[in-house]
């Protein structure tokens, strides 16, 4: 087995570079979800334009795809850090602490960003909104703050669970990483939990169609989201992700990347041939089922490359890093603003969509950036 450890110093630098990579991508899945068959994003979409079936299926593959682990390696980074904090605080502390630093950005996230996004998009011509009276408007949708509502709700099971059984953290790393058996082990009963989820459509058409719509697009992946915060507490407590044994990452990451080529050839094949609206439902089915084989690869090697080349990716990727939470809240209605203004354009689809891609990125972390540098709201996001 090979082991990399990391000091308490760079352990955070690496987190935080993997932190900024995932809500960037977070970004761009947003930005790709406007140009699917029947897609849209606070109200914004680009269905409407005609656009090559092998670009419908990449689009596609690249949402399902990143889907696997962006979202699972937030929740995996989040129980991370959590154990500690909670034995520095003291559970009462943390739980207010908890409460100022998710509850403030998300009612500014439900009350302001929301609200706004939904609103501005009505100003462009690819508004699905337009026309339609105020009243009617799906203001106050929970949105991607979906996120913050299931992270704080996993803080309090834990807290929960510290004041109950009176759990006290400490670092034991004579304990190794699990082993090939129980990874494959867990990532089987989550693949069946996750069809068997997937399989209560309705339910999550409800969902989607209500206040709580991001819970409904996020809901099937609730129990692997729980399973990898969990996971993240336990891994504090032996430093299971410093550890990791490079062997079994680079053959389960082979293993992501043979399952990801499968899924994006079927996904260009129906989208060529005019099918693939018709076999989504199948297909988002099949990627339940291989949901955490394909994601799990993916974290493991992205976790075992930064801490490899932390160093290199530098303090600028880990203090972006540390913006993204700002990211993760504004980046709405920068898509929406960014995205309206590309509409008024001529450009083809892939163009918008790549232009498009960066431009939200960079203009979200930019500016989360500079609100971050004000006192008051540097404290609160």
């Amino acid at each position: 087995m090979t082991q990399i450890q990391t000091s308490a110093h760079q352990r955070v630098l690496f987190f935080d570079q993997i932190k900024a990579v995932m809500i960037a991508l977070v970004v761009v899945v947003h930005v790709t979800l406007l140009f699917l068959p029947g897609g849209a994003f606070m109200g914004l979409s680009f269905a409407g334009r005609i656009q090559p079936g092998w670009l419908t299926g990449f689009d596609f593959a690249i949402v399902e795809l990143s889907n696997t682990f962006f979202m699972c390696m937030l929740f995996l980074i989040s129980g991370y850090f959590v154990p500690r904090s909670v034995a520095k605080k003291g559970v009462a502390d943390y739980f207010k602490s908890r409460l100022r630093r998710i509850g403030i950005p998300f009612l500014f996230g439900l009350l302001v960003i929301n609200n706004l996004s939904y609103l501005v998009s009505q100003w462009f011509q690819t508004g699905l909104l337009r026309g339609i009276p105020l009243a009617d408007y799906p203001l106050n949708h929970l949105g991607v703050l979906w996120f913050l509502v299931v992270l704080f709700g996993f803080d309090l099971l834990y807290c929960g669970w510290v004041k109950i059984c009176g759990g006290c953290f400490r670092i034991d790393d004579t304990i190794p990483p699990p082993g090939l058996f129980p990874w494959l082990v867990s990532a089987g009963i989550l693949a069946v939990i996750e069809v068997l989820m997937a399989m209560q459509g309705n339910f999550w058409l409800k969902l989607i169609n209500s206040p709580l719509d991001g819970l409904g697009a996020q809901g099937p992946h609730i129990f692997t989201y729980a399973f990898l915060f969990f996971l993240g507490c336990k891994s504090a407590s032996h430093q299971w992700l410093e550890r990791l044994d490079t062997h079994l990452v680079l053959k389960w990451f082979r293993l992501s990347i043979f399952l990801s080529l499968l899924l994006l050839g079927l996904c260009a094949v129906l989208a060529m041939n005019g099918h693939l609206k018709d076999e989504a439902i199948g297909v988002a089915r099949l990627l339940a089922f291989m949901n955490t084989f394909i994601g799990w690869g993916v974290m493991g090697y992205l976790l075992l490359w930064f801490q490899r080349h932390q160093q290199t990716c530098g303090q600028w990727l880990a203090t972006a890093g540390v913006d993204s939470f700002a990211v993760y809240i504004i980046h709405p209605l920068i898509v929406v603003v960014v995205m309206g203004l590309i509409s008024l354009t001529e450009w083809p689809n892939f163009s918008a969509l790549v232009l498009g891609g960066v431009a939200s990125v960079i203009v979200s972390f930019g500016l989360s950036h500079q609100l971050r540098e004000v006192p008051f709201l540097g404290r609160a996001i």
